[in-house]
């Protein structure tokens, strides 16, 4: 019965989010303003932290009417929702066991818990088929997913064929794997489609011919899409979401990035928190509107960047994220001199939080010497040395070369006063990078 229902909030879920597609752009500011302020003052009444929040910031949440009377709420950090989860920033009277529970780490290193229930978590599902439908997938496409865990996301018969490659194993492992699943639509993170790109074989192209690629969760460069496009000869698509929030922006046809203003309000703010112009860098704000059981209001994620009024060729009403500035993670240089993605590292960190969702409060990893690694460990509730010796077992087998770990456990994580941070840092790619001038990796793209 419980799939049955979910299988219901999908379908309904898919209908509305292709619609608002279609929709003009005054219409979709509307729309989304309305969501905003419901949004807003639900989680006033429902959610004791919001109220408390306000009521000690001196807000009269009746006067909050419009999209602009939200610049009088605080900010939401990261540290308040790990505060207050769940006895307080959950909404009264939701029952934890029957919403989607999860944790992520991000790029920060940082466990943040969350929920959100089944009707969110299908609109959610939806918003990503959405993505896909933008650049022309189709339900009766195989997808293969790269990614850390699996999703289970439900097939109906020949249609939404899906097929996961988990991103911790050699790339050998996973070019074979998409041998044999032959996808129409290949989806991953950036790094590790650029890695398997390069290690296709001619036999290997013969096999893998995907229709169109998506790439995710961390910064690309254009030179990266240009080259995995080369050699797959499909277009590369990329889009820009966090777990908590789902999805931010993504790639049209014309490679434009859309904001779905359908899900998420974003904000961008200057150092004093005012709003910028159009096409002036700010800080990315981000209020969740669909997901009253646990809400994001004004949620400080500490990414950079710009939008644009301009119109797309594409047509949909939705607005342009124009730039934004991300984090691309550090290679590690083996002793061999060999490269491993630090985001299997992180991935690997990942799987862990989330099966021990108190082992670990935060975690930095640092890559020292070629043949020296320091992991700082901010003990969860549920810390157990057990679980870190598994954890290190499996990082090991990722690094697959004799060198020294050592695990260090402190009170917190250093940020030496920077918003964000690295959670996987390697000291000796830094090196090697300033000794470089190839201009493989930006610090700011343009769309």
């Amino acid at each position: 019965m419980k799939l049955v229902q979910f299988l219901w909030y999908l379908f309904i879920a898919c209908i509305e989010v292709h619609l608002n597609q279609l929709l003009p752009a005054g219409l979709q500011r509307r729309l989304a303003e309305r969501r905003l302020i419901r949004t807003i003052r639900a989680a006033y009444e429902n959610v004791p932290f919001y109220r408390q929040k306000y009521d000690e910031a001196g807000i009269d949440i009746d006067s909050i009417r419009s999209a602009d009377d939200i610049k009088k709420l605080p900010f939401l950090t990261k540290d308040e929702v790990l505060i207050n989860f769940p006895q307080s920033i959950v909404a009264r009277g939701v029952t934890i066991d029957d919403c989607h529970y999860s944790a992520t780490t991000g790029s920060t290193g940082r466990s943040l818990p969350f929920i959100f229930t089944k009707k969110t978590f299908a609109f959610y599902i939806a918003t990503g088929v959405r993505m896909y439908t933008m650049i022309g997938y189709r339900p009766w496409h195989k997808v293969a997913y790269i990614k850390y865990t699996k999703l289970n996301y439900p097939r109906l018969g020949p249609f939404f064929q899906t097929t996961h490659i988990k991103s911790t194993i050699p790339v050998e492992d996973q070019i074979r794997e998409l041998r044999q699943a032959k996808p129409d639509l290949i989806i991953g993170y950036a790094s590790l489609v650029y890695e398997i790109a390069k290690r296709a074989t001619v036999e290997d192209l013969k096999h893998i011919r995907p229709k169109f690629i998506g790439i995710n969760s961390e910064l690309s460069t254009q030179d990266q899409r240009d080259f995995i496009s080369t050699v797959f000869g499909c277009p590369v698509y990329d889009e820009y979401s966090t777990e908590e929030t789902w999805m931010i922006a993504a790639q049209c046809r014309h490679h434009q990035y859309h904001i779905f203003t359908d899900n998420v309000w974003v904000e961008f703010v200057d150092s004093e928190g005012r709003e910028v112009k159009p096409d002036e860098m700010g800080e990315i704000i981000l209020t969740t509107t669909r997901s009253p059981a646990m809400p994001f209001i004004r949620y400080r994620i500490g990414d950079l960047g710009r939008y644009s009024n301009a119109p797309c060729r594409c047509g949909m009403g939705f607005p342009l994220l124009k730039a934004f500035e991300g984090r691309a993670d550090d290679c590690f240089i083996l002793p061999s001199g060999k490269y491993v993605s630090s985001l299997k590292i992180l991935n690997t960190f990942t799987m862990y939080i989330k099966k021990y969702l108190h082992l670990l409060e935060e975690f930095k990893v640092t890559q020292v010497r070629r043949d020296f690694i320091n992991i700082q460990i901010v003990k969860g509730a549920e810390y157990d040395p057990a679980h870190i010796e598994e954890l290190l077992a499996d990082i090991r087998k990722i690094l697959d070369e004799p060198l020294t770990i050592t695990i260090e456990l402190v009170e917190a994580i250093d940020s030496r006063g920077s918003i964000k941070r690295k959670a996987i840092e390697s000291l000796v790619g830094k090196d090697m990078r300033r000794n470089q001038d190839q201009g493989a990796y930006k610090p700011v793209w343009e769309a």
